[in-house]
C-alpha cells in the first residue's frame, strides 16, 4: 500500500509550483509525519495562536487582565481580514473580546491589539523561542499593508515543526504550568470561522451544540492563515479511530510560493491543504 509521505507528496507535486510543509503527531501514540517540516514560510494568520496564547499566559501570571478595556481608534485599524476596521471609531471591548476576534474571524486590527497589549512582538518571541520549544518561528512585525523600504516583507515566519510544538504542548495542556492557559486557547481555537481547509474534506459540525445534534465525528481546533501565494491551516483534530478509541491529531500544514492567485477556496493552496487534513485523519484515524 502507498505510504501516506507518497501520498503527501503528490499533494505536494499538485500545488501549483509552490512548496507543501507538513507536521502531524497523532497524540496518543507519539507517531509522526513530516514534509519540508524544517522549511521556513510565512505563516500567516495562523502566529495569532501565539499571540493569544501569550496574552492568557501573562494573564495567568497576573501580569495582564483580559477584562482589561481597550478602546479601538482609527490610527488602530488594519485593513484586510476581521470586522473592526469596518465599525465605527471608539469602540471599546476587553481584551478577552479582542483575542476571540483575532481567531474567530482572524481580525488583524483585533491582533495588533492584543500583541501590543502583551508588549510587542518581542514579548511573544521570547516565550516562542524559550518556554514552547520554538527556536525557528519569529514575529518581525504588527499586522500593516502599507510597508516601508525596511519593513520585514512577512509579519511572521516559522517552521511547521514549530507550531507542531506548540499544538502539541497545547493539546496536552502543557502549553503553561496553569493549564488553564491550554484551555482557554483551546476553547478559542473551535471558534474559527473558515473551514475551507483541514475541516474541509471531514465530518465537522461546528453548531452541534447550538442545534442540539449530536457531535459530528470530528472536532477541529485550528487556526487559518492566508497571504498572497500562502495557505495556512494548523490546530487540534478530535477524533475516534475505527474501534471508538478517541484520539487528537496536532497537525499543521504551512504552503508558499502558490502561483495561484484566487481568493476562493477552490485556490490550489486550499486545495491543498484541506487535502492534507483528509489524508491525515484517514491515516491516523484508521
Amino acid at each position: 500500500m502507498e505510504g501516506i509521505e507518497a501520498k503527501l507528496g503528490a499533494i505536494s507535486d499538485g500545488l501549483d509550483g509552490g512548496t507543501l510543509g507538513v507536521a502531524a503527531t497523532f497524540l496518543p501514540t507519539r507517531e509522526s509525519v513530516s514534509v519540508n517540516a524544517d522549511h521556513v514560510f510565512p505563516t500567516a494568520s495562523v502566529i495569532k495562536i501565539a499571540i493569544v496564547a501569550e496574552l492568557y499566559a501573562q494573564a495567568a501570571e497576573g501580569r495582564l487582565s483580559p477584562e482589561t478595556p481597550v478602546t479601538v481608534t482609527d490610527q488602530d485599524a488594519v485593513p484586510g481580514s476581521g470586522v473592526l476596521a469596518l465599525l465605527s471609531p471608539g469602540l471599546t471591548l476587553p481584551l478577552a473580546d479582542l483575542a476571540l476576534l483575532a481567531i474567530a474571524v482572524s481580525d488583524n486590527t483585533a491582533s495588533n491589539l492584543c500583541l501590543a497589549a502583551v508588549g510587542g512582538p518581542d514579548a511573544v518571541n521570547r516565550r516562542m523561542h524559550g518556554a514552547w520549544g520554538m527556536p525557528n518561528t519569529t514575529i518581525h512585525r504588527p499586522i500593516r499593508f502599507a510597508l516601508g523600504p525596511d519593513d520585514p516583507p512577512h509579519t511572521a515566519t516559522g517552521t511547521p515543526r514549530d507550531m507542531l510544538t506548540l499544538l502539541m504542548r497545547l493539546g496536552s495542556g502543557a502549553l503553561h504550568a496553569q493549564k488553564v492557559v491550554s484551555d482557554t486557547v483551546r476553547g478559542l481555537l473551535t471558534t474559527t470561522e473558515d473551514n475551507t481547509m483541514l475541516p474541509r474534506y471531514l465530518e465537522v459540525n461546528p453548531y452541534a451544540r447550538d442545534l442540539g445534534v449530536p457531535r459530528p465525528p470530528f472536532v477541529v481546533r485550528h487556526k487559518t492563515g492566508a497571504v498572497t501565494g500562502v495557505r495556512n491551516d494548523a490546530g487540534l483534530i478530535e477524533g475516534h479511530s475505527a474501534d471508538g478509541t478517541p484520539g487528537t491529531l496536532a497537525i499543521c500544514v504551512y504552503t508558499k510560493g502558490v502561483r495561484d492567485g484566487r481568493w476562493t477556496p477552490a485556490n490550489a493552496g486550499v486545495e491543498a491543504v484541506a487535502r492534507v487534513g483528509k489524508l491525515a485523519c484517514d491515516h491516523f484515524f484508521r
